[in-house]
This record gives structure tokens, sequence and C-alpha cells, in this order.
């Protein structure tokens, strides 16, 4: 057996090789694409606070509707929002129909959408700024969020974000370390101990009524 044919063996095993590698291993661009599909616990709530900002600026030329349907998408997106509203329960939550439950976090929706939307009604040069993320604790990832006012005054909003149906959503905010859900679930279970849930959703609905009057003249 001559060199030459030896060579010629050895280059075709090289080549069957490369072939079976590059069949066989996922190019990084699909990689990269499949990561990308995902929002990371940052990349949520830079998207919120876009979507927030965007509402503020043009309050006037949207209006209450519109400023609902543009938050509407976004919210659902970024917040567990079943999950929350059943935690508001507390106890009271283990005792509900599943038709029941199905109600309550329809208005528990509608109810999150219309705060926003009737709360963030105006613009003043306000800036969002994601200040940090932190490593996840038991599953729990806190981005810290900074709203930032015209004269320099800062709301700090730590979001706590878990991952649910494989994307990571709102939980929890505490300001000031305080937590909202923890203030809304001592609200709402005091409404349910008194009212039950028919006394609570009425209460909902009223809230909601509240922030379509009062965002009528606006748009």
């Amino acid at each position: 057996m001559n060199n030459s044919f030896l060579l010629r063996e050895k280059k075709a095993a090289i080549s069957l090789l490369i072939s079976f590698l590059f069949l066989t291993i996922p190019l990084p661009v699909s990689i990269s694409h499949a990561a990308s599909e995902t929002p990371g616990p940052q990349a949520v709530i830079r998207n919120f606070n876009a979507a927030l900002l965007e509402a503020m600026k043009k309050a006037d030329q949207l209006g209450y509707s519109g400023r609902y349907k543009l938050l509407d998408p976004v919210i659902n997106d970024s917040f567990a929002i079943p999950f929350m509203a059943l935690q508001t329960l507390g106890r009271y939550g283990k005792n509900l129909t599943p038709e029941e439950r199905e109600l309550f976090v329809k208005n528990y929706t509608d109810w999150t959408i219309s705060t926003y939307a009737g709360r963030f009604d105006g613009y003043s040069g306000e800036k969002f700024e994601v200040v940090s993320e932190s490593r996840p604790v038991q599953g729990t990832v806190t981005v810290i969020s900074k709203l930032i006012k015209k004269n320099g005054e800062e709301i700090v909003f730590n979001y706590l974000l878990r991952k649910t149906d494989r994307m990571w959503r709102v939980v929890d905010i505490r300001i000031s370390g305080v937590s909202q859900l923890a203030l809304t679930r001592a609200q709402f279970t005091g409404v349910m101990k008194d009212k039950g849930l028919k006394g609570l959703i009425s209460m909902l609905k009223e809230k909601i009524k509240g922030f379509e009057k009062s965002g009528e003249g606006k748009g």
C-alpha cells in the first residue's frame, strides 16, 4: 500500500468526520435564537417600563381606554396574574369553585390593568432605569428599577420574578420594603371576611369605574 493511497484515505476520513460534526451539532446561531425567545428578568421589566413610559407620553392622545389597550398585553406577559390573584385571597381562595376562581381572576386582571392605565396618565419628563438583578434565591429573582422624576426624586421598585409557564413573570413588587401583594391581601381578605366574594368583586368593579371616570377627560 503506497503513501498516496494512505493520504487519500486519511483526507476522506477527516472530511467524513467534519460532515458528521456539522450534521449533529446545532449551529451557534440557532442556539442564540432559541435563548432570545425567552426574555430574562431584566428584559421583562425593561419591556414593562417601556410600555408604561409610552402610556405616559401618549396619555392625552390615547385616553384611558387607549392606555388600557396598550398595557393589557404587556401586563399579562409581565405579571403572574392568576398566581397573584389567588395569593391576595389567602385561605379564602381554597374554598372557591373553579367558576368562582375564574371569575375572580378575570376581575383582578381588569382591576390591575385599570390601576396602571388610570395612574400613569401623564408625562412630566420622567424616566425609568433598571439598576440591578439579583441571583436566584429559591427560584426568585429581584430586579431593582427606578422611576426618576424631572426634579431628581426617585421611586424605587423591587420586582420579584419567578418562572411560570417557562417565562419570567412578576409575582410581587416591594416599595420601601413593603410588599404590595401583602397590602392587597390584607385588604381583600378583610372584604372576603365581611362581604364574601360578591362583595370583593363589587369593590373591584367600583374601583375600575373610578379609573374609567377619572380618565374620561383625557384623550
